[in-house]
């Protein structure tokens, strides 16, 4: 999965750098989405088998509608298993592919716009068609809050986007980005419910989010509202929205995966490789400098593999290019100083900030390089330029699509 090893093994601390390559290689490859669909989900006679759970398939058609960045997998996988039960289907993707029955839109991301709204209402006329001996299944995953939109009547996509940018930049964590996104939305919040009825609804949700799942995608089959005035006024924003109502359609909701399996798949195949392994209690969060002196503050004398897990937040003020782990790694490195250690944060999704890198990966040798190369590094942490940094010293973390979104992982090890 990891496209550059051979370039991040060709300097730096080998010692520290090939398990934390390694281990975050066999990570990805072991939780693509469409992995987590096969082991969690199976046919049992006519039944859907979904961990301890039993779904009588006793519908008159059976459809999929998705979105997300792993909508795409998600969906090749829900084909095999229902073959020829799924009566047609249509999901937002930020990636082309083409199923036997289920058509991919493309839409965008990080911020909705023409395509999103033109696909989603695409989602929308599909489900008209359905009725109420229908099964509609919601395949959801992270990226969908922007993947999946139709605004409420009083603004424009373009209008919805530039909020949503001012508020994302601002450093706005990904609870409160989302309550904004579903008081902006007719989809979210439950939204989508009112276009399903009178149909039966089965979501199955990938989750990207620390803590509830109804957040995931800003929660398009889990009814909740939420006044957002105060959240808008601490990013600049002053406006009034129209209430929400709440849908009164239910849908059964179900997490096959999060962060948590995530850190789980790291911490078993770190212990298979023969390493001493610890998850934290700390979950990533805050701003990458805050959390870059929290990590090295819990690694205490342990000597081994340690992992984390979750989602810093970037109040983006400066010019530069980077994303939160890139950043996240650079402030590690300036910690460490000359240790015996090293550590690799990625974002799961392959995709770190507006970058082509999935994160950035540091050891005791990074701050020489640094010094070496003439770089002035507090410079560019202040412009938020993590990205040119991690550049110049061939240490990005590059993945491409890997087809899975359950957040963020750093991978330390002390030796």
């Amino acid at each position: 999965m990891i496209k550059n090893r051979e370039e991040l093994l060709s300097h730096g601390n080998l010692e520290v750098r090939e398990p934390l390559i390694s281990i975050a290689d066999a990570t990805l490859e072991n939780i693509k989405a469409d992995r987590i669909v096969k082991e969690k989900i199976q046919m049992r006679g006519n039944a859907l088998v979904i961990g301890d759970r039993e779904f009588e398939l006793n519908y008159k058609n059976i459809y999929v509608v998705g979105f997300g960045k792993a909508s795409v997998p998600m969906a090749m996988e829900i084909e095999r298993i229902l073959g020829d039960k799924i009566g047609g289907g249509l999901i937002n993707s930020p990636y082309p592919a083409k199923l036997e029955r289920i058509e991919v839109n493309i839409a965008s991301h990080p911020y909705p716009d023409e395509r999103t709204l033109e696909a989603s209402q695409k989602i929308l006329e599909f489900l008209r068609g359905t009725g109420r001996e229908d099964l509609v299944i919601v395949l959801i995953s992270g990226g969908a809050s922007s993947l999946f939109e139709v605004p409420v009547d009083n603004i424009t996509i373009e209008e919805e986007r530039d909020i949503i940018k001012r508020v994302m930049l601002g450093g706005a964590n990904i609870i409160e980005l989302n309550k904004v996104r579903i008081a902006l939305s007719k989809v979210k919040g439950g939204g989508l419910l009112n276009y399903i009825y009178p149909a039966k609804c089965l979501s199955l949700i990938i989750s990207d989010v620390i803590g509830h799942p109804k957040f995931v995608g800003s929660g398009p089959t889990y009814p909740q509202s939420y006044e957002v005035e105060s959240i808008l006024k601490k990013y600049g924003i002053e406006m009034k929205l129209p209430g929400r109502k709440t849908p009164k359609h239910m849908c059964e909701n179900i997490l096959l995966a999060d962060n948590e399996y995530a850190l789980q798949v790291a911490y078993n195949i770190a212990k298979s490789l023969g390493y001493s392994a610890r998850i934290s209690k700390k979950k990533l969060e805050g701003e990458p400098h805050r959390m870059a002196k929290k990590i090295l503050d819990g690694m205490g004398n342990f000597r081994g593999i340690m992992i984390w897990g979750g989602e810093t937040n970037v109040k983006v003020n400066g010019d530069g290019i980077g994303g939160r782990n890139q950043e996240l790694a650079l402030y590690l490195a300036k910690g460490i100083g000359d240790m015996k250690s090293g550590f690799l944060c990625m974002g799961t999704d392959g995709v770190d900030g507006p970058t082509d890198a999935a994160g950035g990966m540091v050891d005791g040798e990074t701050i020489k390089r640094v010094w070496e190369k003439g770089i002035d590094l507090a410079h560019e942490l202040k412009r938020h330029n993590s990205y040119e940094v991690l550049k110049k010293l061939g240490d990005l973390i590059i993945t491409g699509y890997t087809g899975t979104n359950l957040a963020d992982i750093c991978l330390g090890v002390l030796q």
